[in-house]
């Protein structure tokens, strides 16, 4: 096994598993995330998120953010930000990331909707870019593992087993859609095959039919 073999694979992930992955990393959080030392309270807490396909452009989705507002003159249970957001991807780090957003308010009030904008545009901008980085290399590397275990012990897949181990794994190219992600792997393997089962390879026996005259 001294050469390895590279394949392309395509790989569909949904908006609901992404969201998961936002909802670990984002809810509970406090905008601005408080600092050792800091006498201020914060101006908001984050008790959603969520994330939709959009249609508005390339690379973009459509981010919820779901906020308790704390600050007495802008004091409120919920507010519900609806935005649309443009994704990157760092081929480097392998981070899915947003690369920027803006927030537009729609309640009643036009005096607390500039408030609010200000609050999100400005103030917790940074912190929900941050936030919203996911690291698909953290989430590959895990997989990986699985894998190379079940690879170790030999793989069985029809007539075959499978050797070797999975050197690699690489997000080669992203596509946004309105109902899904779609990602582009590179796989670099050092794999062999055992053939215990040749019946199973071969294509069905064709049935003839004898035409008599």
């Amino acid at each position: 096994m001294e050469n390895l073999i590279r394949i392309h694979v395509p790989i569909s992930v949904s908006y609901p598993a992404l969201e998961g992955v936002l909802k670990q990393q984002m809810q509970g959080e406090y905008i601005p995330k408080p600092q050792p030392g800091a006498t201020e309270s914060p101006y908001a807490q984050i008790l959603d998120v969520g994330i939709a396909g959009s249609s508005a452009g390339a690379n973009t989705i459509i981010l919820h953010v779901k906020l308790r507002i704390l600050r007495t003159i802008m004091k409120r249970d919920q507010v519900d930000l609806y935005t649309v957001a443009t994704v990157g991807y760092d081929n480097a780090s392998q981070h899915l990331f947003v690369r920027q957003f803006k927030v537009e308010s729609k309640t009643t009030s036009s005096f607390y909707n500039i408030g609010l904008e200000t609050l999100v545009n400005k103030v917790a901008y940074n912190q929900i870019i941050q936030r919203t980085r996911v690291s698909l290399k953290d989430i590959i590397s895990a997989q990986l593992q699985k894998a190379n275990a079940l690879l170790k012990d030999g793989l069985n897949v029809k007539g075959l087993k499978l050797l070797g181990a999975v050197e690699q794994a690489l997000v080669q190219d992203i596509a946004l859609h309105t109902d899904k992600v779609t990602l582009t792997f590179e796989l670099q393997a050092n794999v062999e095959a055992e053939v215990f089962d040749l019946v199973s390879l071969m294509p069905p026996k064709k049935t003839q039919v004898n035409e008599l005259t």
